[in-house]
């Protein structure tokens, strides 16, 4: 009779026990192919995210500074050679060989104006871009067209006088006052009641006014990029470029050495507070999928092994008789170890159903957003070939043991 035939038969006679390993290694490697999957999963949302909030790579204009002293004082630097941005320059950003990576190219032409009496900077901007890059902004009235119209700032249309306060109901019922503290700003009420100011004599309609952002986007004037160009005598320039790039899968210095062979005229630089927050948000998703898998796996380990252990003791008296008929040391190994291997391989491919299953099931409550969770048959053939590891490296012992019990001391037990 073959080895394996004399494994297969004592799995059928004790199927309670092979049914008990199955069901622990399938639970093992269930969970970690279900976290390995969810955190796969939420690791590309969360990548795509910051990727897409805001702009992770600015270009601004070379320009060589000297700084001056004299006598031990300082004067203020001087800058010398400075080379501008050109409108065709965002369609030099836009041919760079990783071109389909970037989600945003948002050119600027910034400069200072005054409305009555009061100093503002002005930005020219596309709207269709600066919207898509700016995600948070809330608006109320309308986005302004590129010929025509102003986006106010918070702070400046207060300024201004462009915005009244609206009373809100003060029955409104509020949960928590720390919800309420950190919603103050996006629910604040107030409506337009101006619709034009003068600029550099000239009237312009206002379209809309953001709501306060906490951040310098409220002190600003926003209009389309040709207008403030005409009105800033500067035709066909640029302060600066703003980009948005999804570098999930790529480093990013790539891109900007791409964008830098493409604009040697230009200096670009990579937003290190965003690109660090995502690398931090990532590593952290992938520790702690980790160190799970890893507390899953040993703790499956083990239970395989207490489990074929107990085994080889209820089975002195089997061993002892093959022992006495002729079979050799390697034999009992080999038996044992094949046991061990068909009920892993059985085991891993029921874990990689179940963990799919479970990680497609569980993947809406762990993320705002849709993720999709397919099936990947990578990920079946490392869950089957962990699994079978596991279960051989478990059993190596107990079968050593088993291969080294005395068939005479093992025949006294008949």
């Amino acid at each position: 009779m073959r080895l394996s035939n004399i494994a297969i038969e004592n799995l059928k006679r004790r199927k309670s026990r092979a049914l008990f390993l199955i069901i622990a290694l399938m639970i093992g490697i269930g969970t970690v192919v279900a976290l390995y999957s969810l955190t796969t999963a939420l690791k590309d949302e969360i990548g795509t995210q910051l990727d897409q909030y805001g702009a992770n790579i600015v270009i601004v204009p070379r320009s060589s500074t000297l700084s001056l002293d004299y006598g031990g004082i300082s004067v203020s630097g001087v800058s010398f050679d400075v080379q501008q941005l050109k409108d065709e320059d965002v369609e030099r950003v836009k041919s760079i060989p990783y071109r389909a990576r970037l989600s945003t190219v948002a050119p600027k032409l910034l400069g200072a104006v005054t409305v009555e009496g009061k100093d503002f900077l002005l930005v020219g901007v596309s709207f269709d871009q600066e919207t898509r890059l700016k995600k948070w902004w809330q608006i109320v009235g309308s986005v302004p067209s590129q010929a025509d119209g102003l986006l106010l700032g918070h702070t400046v249309a207060h300024a201004l006088g462009v915005i009244e306060a609206v009373e809100q109901d003060v029955f409104r019922k509020v949960s928590q006052d720390h919800s309420n503290h950190q919603n103050q700003a996006e629910n604040q009420d107030f409506k337009l009641v101006r619709n034009e100011i003068t600029i550099a004599g000239q009237t312009h309609r206002i379209s809309g006014v953001l709501r306060p952002t906490g951040g310098r986007d409220d002190q600003m004037i926003y209009a389309g990029l040709e207008k403030v160009q005409q009105l800033t005598q500067k035709p066909g320039q640029l302060s600066l470029i703003e980009v948005s790039a999804l570098c999930k899968d790529c480093p990013i210095e790539d891109i900007v050495a791409q964008i830098s062979s493409k604009l040697p005229h230009a200096r670009v630089s990579a937003i290190q507070q965003a690109v660090r927050a995502r690398a931090q948000t990532v590593e952290r998703l992938t520790r702690f999928s980790i160190i799970i898998s890893l507390v899953v796996l040993l703790i499956g380990s083990l239970m395989i092994f207490v489990t074929l252990m107990s085994s080889v003791i209820e089975r002195t008296k089997e061993i002892g008789i093959l022992r006495a008929v002729g079979f050799r040391k390697e034999h009992i190994i080999k038996i044992l170890v094949f046991e061990a291997a068909l009920l892993s391989l059985l085991g891993g491919t029921l874990g990689w159903l179940a963990g799919t299953g479970a990680g497609i099931i569980t993947a809406p409550y762990f993320a705002e957003t849709e993720i999709n969770i397919l099936p990947d048959w990578r990920l079946a053939l490392a869950s089957v070939a962990i699994a079978a590891g596991i279960g051989i490296i478990s059993s190596i012992y107990p079968a050593i043991k088993a291969a080294r019990l005395d068939p005479v001391e093992s025949l006294r037990h008949i």
